[in-house]
């Protein structure tokens, strides 16, 4: 029987009953589609905040290129490779970076010194960087550099500097901006890293000179010293890690300890991955 000849109340009939079926099929779409967003949304939230990494020590002597993993999706898209740079809490910490950047699929190339700085020391970063960058191409840069320099200060003429006076941290931010610069005008990201706590002399300006890093018109920062801090943001010498008590510091008030170091290089790599992606490295327990 055709639509034209079926009696009024069977027509209407049958439309109710499609569009019963047709409301019923779309909210089980609906429901599927809920069911699903949470899920997601659940698996990022759990991905980001509350997935804690590995608690074993990465081991110090990682080689200079640490390679790539597995690509995780929506991990850091287009960052293939990144470039560490830095003074010896760097070199102390790049290995647990390096681990956890592979476990997104980045490769990591290492070229931390320990003793060095911007201002004074063995070597010039400034050049020495632009080289690395023409060598290694990578997509983003990480820097770290405490304060350190040999037994005088020297501005990039070579004039003698005398430490934490105001000549000596204008000298210092204008380094970081020359180093700045030359990052940049490769098409890298930089990215500089706030130290952990630093109480005593010579090295306690190393947040001063972070807080001038942060104000370099185009560069990124990661709040990755609050990792090794107490309460107050003040230096602590151990912590809770991974359901036990251990020691984070060095005797000289400085340097890491293998926790130490751990806890901060795998901070610093959970924070870069969750500026640049939607999934991330872990999280140090």
């Amino acid at each position: 029987m055709t639509n034209a000849t079926q009696p009024k109340e069977t027509r209407s009939a049958a439309q109710s009953s499609n569009a019963s079926g047709g409301r019923r099929a779309g909210l089980v779409i609906l429901a599927v589609a809920v069911v699903i967003a949470l899920v997601v949304g659940g698996y990022v939230i759990w991905d980001r905040n509350w997935r804690t990494a590995s608690s074993a020590n990465p081991r110090p002597d990682c080689p200079a290129v640490v390679h790539a993993g597995n690509r995780r999706p929506l991990a850091m898209p287009g960052v293939d490779r990144v470039m560490l740079i830095g003074d010896s809490i760097m070199d102390q910490s790049s290995c647990a970076i390096a681990e956890s950047l592979s476990g997104l699929g980045v490769e990591t190339h290492r070229n931390a010194i320990g003793g060095t700085g911007l201002l004074g020391g063995p070597g010039d970063w400034v050049a020495s960087t632009k080289q690395l960058l023409a060598a290694e191409h990578p997509d983003v840069v990480l820097a770290i550099f405490v304060g350190n320099y040999l037994s005088q200060a020297t501005d990039a003429s070579g004039k003698r500097i005398v430490i934490d006076t105001p000549e000596f941290f204008t000298a210092w931010q204008q380094r970081a901006e020359d180093l700045s610069r030359v990052v940049r005008e490769s098409g890298a990201k930089l990215y500089w890293v706030s130290p952990p706590p630093i109480a005593l002399p010579p090295l306690s300006h190393a947040q001063r000179l972070f807080d001038g890093y942060q104000s370099i018109e185009g560069d990124h920062t990661l709040n990755a010293g609050e990792s090794l801090a107490g309460d107050k943001g003040n230096e602590v010498t151990n912590t809770i890690t991974c359901g036990r008590r251990r020691t984070i510091r060095t005797m000289d008030g400085t340097h890491l300890t293998p926790d130490g170091a751990r806890i901060y290089g795998q901070t610093i790599a959970h924070l870069l991955s969750s500026d640049l992606g939607v999934l991330t490295s872990p999280r140090p327990c």
